[in-house]
């Protein structure tokens, strides 16, 4: 995500509420300790499966209140004021991902052991962390639940062609992703993100960019003598900023009305017109840096989308037989397709690398 892993966040208490807020709180308080060790990240990557049970034994108890956490956890409504902003100083996504890492680690595992009702457990629990940062409001967790989704599909995978794994576990994982596929709509994720930018304009009105920036960032762009201009009119630049933001936000979220793979011209066109402004006596500094990733989030939310349906389309087919009509794939308007095999169904997509498979049982 580029410069995006410079930006941090406001505390998730305020960024969030309720149930929520909780949860992620419990989860950042279990694991951020354990990022301090993250080279055990590196080890659960690993096939050395002794170091790997060493990993997972010494982070068992954290892995087992953030569990409790996420049975407890309650939908609940985040309120308008409460709005997080990319560009705050605060907390990152690293514990979300830890956590993650170390649940795909248990699921593996599990399923090395013959115990597929375990690796199911975690691949809920994962998906279940997924969907509370993508409540949170905040679109850098919700990019996070994005890569999450994506990285635990092998693990779907895995466990579908588990020689233990029963039609139990395919009708379960059929009404998990029956869920992710009718979660929150590309509008209703910008029309947010639109909101934590207005919110970051005026939080640094209000308290000043250094009270409202990481550090790092307050010193790269000290460093590029970015900020001369907003120093000497701030009102004025800040406003300005604030103009191009909101402008082009709107043409993100119209945007939004058509599939992916028909937004391209238009995100090329943002994306070139966001460039002629760099380096110019007026450019929108902190507009550009809140809409710099907003095409490849774009992108990563669609490959998330067909992955899901992938998986959900798989799974239907092998409970219900193959959809009666064609469906188009969000990503690239390509169709479905479903191969003729004799032990399982297939769901594949033009140009798509690994299809997904669900043998039948």
């Amino acid at each position: 995500m580029g410069l995006r892993f410079l930006i941090i966040f406001l505390a998730f208490a305020v960024s969030v509420s309720g149930e929520t807020g909780e949860t992620l709180e419990t989860i950042r308080r279990q694991f951020e300790i354990y990022q301090r060790h993250s080279g055990e990240l590196e080890i659960l990557s690993t096939e050395n499966l002794k170091e790997i049970d060493n990993v997972l034994k010494r982070t068992e108890t954290k892995r087992l209140i953030v569990r409790k956490a996420l049975d407890q956890k309650q939908t609940a409504a985040i309120p308008k004021k409460d709005v997080s902003s990319p560009l705050f100083v605060g907390n990152d996504a690293v514990p979300f991902r830890h956590y993650a890492a170390v649940e795909r680690a248990f699921a593996k595992q599990s399923l090395r052991r013959g115990k597929p009702d375990d690796a199911m457990q975690a691949i809920q629990y994962t998906y279940r962390l997924a969907d509370v940062l993508s409540e949170s409001g905040s679109l850098e967790l919700r990019t996070v639940a994005a890569m999450i989704r994506l990285q635990m599909l092998e693990v779907v995978q895995s466990l579908l062609l588990d020689p233990l794994c029963r039609k139990e576990h395919h009708q379960l994982l059929h009404t998990l992703f029956e869920g992710q596929i009718n979660g929150a709509t590309d509008q209703t994720i910008w029309a947010r993100y639109r909101e934590e930018g207005k919110h970051f304009f005026e939080a640094t009105a209000r308290n000043g960019i250094e009270k409202t920036v990481s550090p790092n960032l307050l010193q790269t762009l000290q460093e590029r003598h970015a900020l001369d201009e907003y120093e000497k009119a701030p009102v004025e630049r800040f406003a300005h900023d604030q103009s191009v933001f909101l402008q082009v936000m709107s043409a993100v979220i119209e945007s939004c009305e058509s599939p992916f793979y028909q937004r391209q011209s238009i995100l090329r066109h943002l994306n070139n017109e966001l460039r002629e402004r760099q380096g110019t006596a007026t450019e929108p500094v902190f507009a550009l840096l809140l809409l710099r990733d907003v095409s490849e989030s774009m992108r990563l939310f669609a490959q998330e989308q067909v992955g899901n349906e992938m998986v959900y389309l798989a799974l239907s087919a092998s409970l219900n037989g193959p959809p009666r009509r064609n469906t188009m794939n969000f990503l690239t308007g390509d169709q479905y397709e479903f191969p003729l095999i004799t032990d399982g169904i297939m769901c594949t997509y033009k140009g798509n690398i690994k299809p997904f498979y669900v043998p039948y049982r």
